[in-house]
């Protein structure tokens, strides 16, 4: 339990108690601060215990809503959209999914269904399962682009004013196929298009030749370098850096809305410079060390939290300077030169640890990770568990951090945010405090209560009326930026980052093919159905695929994703003919494990035999005449006759001997000996085999 000093300390200072307690009651009581401890809100613990946030997996969805929100996206994204066109024609269906917001950059990964495919230079999906009946055709959102010409040739009513300029879509275009290739193209449903790609451009002072962003030791202006410049957003360039990322968000008018005249820039190319440094990961990649991969609905978002979210990323920083300008520090650590002491002090409070509610020993970070298709993702766990009482970790949604050692220098942070043992301050402050505004840190020395330490300094709240400053202090050690991946990143549960050091994918065993009648009218085709053995390991996707024996083009199967064990199929095969089919598992990615050794089968089709039909029954005086005629199937070997005192079939039994006879034969039987009242009758036929084909029936004759 965190020990806090409140108005019973002041209670027990005025009763002669000594030390530490006697001291801070009297700073209580000189600012007449009220009962209780107080601090300002905290960054990290506000992102531990506040509300959560839209995570990177809630954008990856089609929305049909009459008015959609907007979404503007930095960094690397994957996305879905917003349907803005919707129409089938002739067997052809055409759709436009609006990506965002401004103009975007390279394409990375076009998406069906969920699954990777790639285009030829018309914009047709190559994978064989489409027999080149879709095609994706996408603009990046720039102020001069034009409408999608291919859509327009199919559906006119898209003009050629339909330009979205400022928006980057795509038009997915679905053409009709012969029946038997349908369920392998579309599996039932239209595709459902997301994309992986590169946001906005970004300004980059250090690339501007007319930008100042610093000077030299002699004091005079040192420039940037390059053809970048801040009012033609056409030179800047896309760039996933933290300070260039948080700077334009501030200032866009479709963002933050600060103004660009409103950042110092001078400022941000020094922190790009630092965010830009490279850091090693425990799987040995090289990134840089700070990054922003985010996307946010510009009507659904506080602009407030977006900005949070992204100083989260990189526990930054932000402050205005003398002039009103944005600056941002990017997390680490600065010696400061403010020494905060008891001649700065009007009043405090202090305790040690977070708050009860908000002690914990362990977190855990979400973040961003590429290989499970940009979505969220559970960091390592920091910290232990054993003295949890609740036994799990606190959660840090850092979404907009893209890597898991990014993820997991901020669950450093925040662990040691968390350490009971480390000091908190709420402390009322004369205008000396004043020079806390824009640090980030001090040293606070207090001779009165034998106190010495680093600590960072929380948002100043200024009451000039009354010439003081309220400031939050919290206790930290320069260590806390300090890093060592190999010894603190740990492993992400997913650990499949498609660089370095990546899990092997087991192999896929226990493959077994059958066949499976498919119906065409009164005829019966064959397909093939695989089982295998579910691959130990969660997340996984399977790839199956067939061909004739010795053929030279492998074709996919339909998986079937809720099948235990795991099952794929084709279409229609041809009877007689033997095929080879092989399996594998596979990351989200794409990233795949080898393929299953080759299982062979040859499926025979069988022949429809069909119901007998013009089932009819006359009563007479004890008796009933009854006819029917033969299915005209040659898998016919014969028929039987049911009758009943009910009409459930259930209770039916056979009446006279199997009757054969040739297809389509009209054959009569007479039941005798039967009371008056109404009497059932059914008929089915059976092939050599003795497997029998749907009911006849029932109909019904009065007996008199």
């Amino acid at each position: 339990m965190p020990s806090v000093l409140t108005w019973a300390t002041v209670l027990l200072a005025s009763a002669g108690a000594s030390g530490t307690l006697a001291v801070v009651g009297a700073y209580v009581l000189a600012g007449a601060i009220s009962v209780g401890f107080s601090i300002g809100a905290n960054a990290l613990i506000g992102a531990l215990f506040g509300p959560g946030r839209p995570a990177p997996s809630d954008g990856q969805s089609i929305s049909d809503d009459p008015v959609g929100s907007h979404r503007r996206n930095y960094g690397i994204v994957h996305t879905g959209g917003q349907r803005t066109f919707r129409e089938s024609r002739n067997g052809t269906i055409g759709q436009v999914i609006t990506l965002g917001l401004g103009r975007e950059n390279d394409v990375i990964e076009h998406r069906i269904n969920d699954k990777p495919v790639t285009l030829d230079a018309g914009g047709f999906v190559t994978e064989a399962s489409f027999h080149g009946a879709v095609s994706i055709h996408t603009r990046s959102g720039a102020a001069d682009q034009m409408a999608i010409a291919e859509l327009t040739a199919f559906f006119p009513e898209w003009t050629a004013a339909h330009r979205q300029r400022g928006c980057p879509h795509a038009a997915i275009i679905g053409r009709a196929v012969e029946a038997e290739q349908f369920s392998e193209v579309y599996n039932g449903r239209e595709p459902a298009y997301t994309q992986v790609r590169k946001g906005v451009g970004l300004y980059d002072p250090r690339l501007d030749d007319t930008m100042v962003i610093g000077t030299d030791e002699a004091g005079e202006p040192v420039y940037g370098s390059g053809s970048v410049r801040l009012d033609d957003p056409l030179t800047w360039p896309w760039n996933d850096n933290w300070a260039l990322v948080t700077a334009d968000y501030f200032a866009h008018p479709d963002g933050f809305g600060g103004g660009y005249a409103d950042v110092n820039w001078a400022n941000i190319a020094t922190e790009a410079d630092i965010c830009d440094q490279t850091v090693s990961t425990a799987s040995e990649e090289t990134i840089a060390r700070w990054r922003i991969w985010a996307s946010y609905k510009l009507a659904n978002e506080k602009r407030a939290d977006i900005l949070e979210a992204m100083r989260l990323a990189a526990d930054g920083f932000f402050w205005q300077d003398a002039e009103g300008k944005f600056n941002v520090m990017c997390g680490r650590w600065v010696e400061p030169d403010l020494v905060i002491t008891d001649d700065h002090i009007l009043s405090l409070t202090a305790a040690q640890g977070p708050e009860a509610y908000q002690v914990t020993r362990a977190v855990k970070v979400l973040y961003t990770e590429a290989a499970i298709g940009y979505r969220e993702q559970e960091s390592a766990t920091f910290g232990s568990l054993e003295a949890d009482d609740d036994g799990e970790a606190q959660a840090i949604q850092a979404y907009y951090a893209p890597h898991h050692n990014q993820a997991a220098r901020i669950g450093k942070l925040a662990l040691a945010e968390l350490n009971p043992d480390r000091w908190r301050f709420n402390a009322l402050l004369n205008l000396l405090g004043i020079d806390c505004l824009g640090r980030r840190f001090a040293r606070f020395e207090s001779a009165k209560l034998g106190l010495s330490m680093w600590v960072k300094i929380g948002a100043p709240k200024l009451d000039l009326i009354n010439l003081r400053i309220e400031i939050a202090l919290t206790q930290v050690e320069p260590a806390d930026w300090s890093f060592d991946a190999a010894l603190e990143e740990g492993t992400p549960p997913v650990a499949d980052t498609g660089t370095g050091s990546t899990p092997t994918i087991s192999d896929v065993e226990g493959l077994t093919l059958s066949t499976i009648a498919v119906q065409f009218g009164e005829t019966i085709g064959v397909a093939i159905e695989a089982t295998w053995s579910a691959v130990e390991r969660i997340g996984l996707l399977y790839d199956a695929t067939y061909r004739e024996s010795g053929g030279s083009t492998w074709y996919p199967m339909s998986i079937d994703p809720d099948a235990s064990p795991p099952s794929a199929r084709t279409g229609p095969v041809s009877s007689g003919v033997e095929y080879e089919v092989r399996v594998r598992a596979r990351t989200f990615t794409g990233r795949s494990g080898n393929w299953s050794p080759v299982a062979t089968i040859t499926p025979i089709a069988g022949v429809f035999l069909g119901a007998p039909t013009s089932l009819a029954a006359t009563g007479g005086s004890g008796l009933a005449d009854i006819s029917f005629s033969m299915p005209t199937s040659s898998a016919l070997d014969y028929a039987r006759l049911f009758g009943s005192d009910t009409s459930d079939f259930g209770d039916a039994v056979q009446v006279g001997t199997d009757i054969t006879g040739a297809p389509g034969t009209q054959v009569t039987r007479q039941e005798t000996g039967l009371s008056a009242g109404t009497r059932y009758y059914w008929a089915q036929a059976f092939d050599s085999d003795d497997n029998g084909s749907g009911v006849t029936g029932p109909v019904a004759a009065t007996i008199t």
